[in-house]
């Protein structure tokens, strides 16, 4: 949830090239906590096959919470390379 906590809402661009590197700068931040959470998530699951069983809920919690930063990253991007594509068409 930390990664889908720390989203901004959508504001006015105001000046559009520094707005750029933002946009770049918070996705890769997001990339970096979608890491961190792989790692977790590989913890916990040795943590299980050693047998313990006390962080299943824990490991379920951060197992749901990697697959919405997942699906949230492969929206972001999808949108990205639409804004893209339709800048492309525009005509000279």
């Amino acid at each position: 949830m930390d990664a889908l906590n720390r989203v901004n809402p959508i504001t006015p661009i105001a000046n559009p090239a520094t707005k750029v590197g933002q946009v770049g700068e918070s996705f890769a931040k997001l990339i970096d906590e979608l890491t961190a959470k792989e790692a977790e998530q590989e913890a916990y699951r040795k943590a299980i096959a050693q047998g313990n069983m006390d962080v299943l809920p824990e490991a379920l919690v951060s197992a749901t919470e990697f697959q919405l930063g997942i699906l949230m990253v492969t929206q972001i991007r999808n949108q990205l390379v639409n804004a893209f594509q339709e800048f492309m068409r525009l005509p000279l």
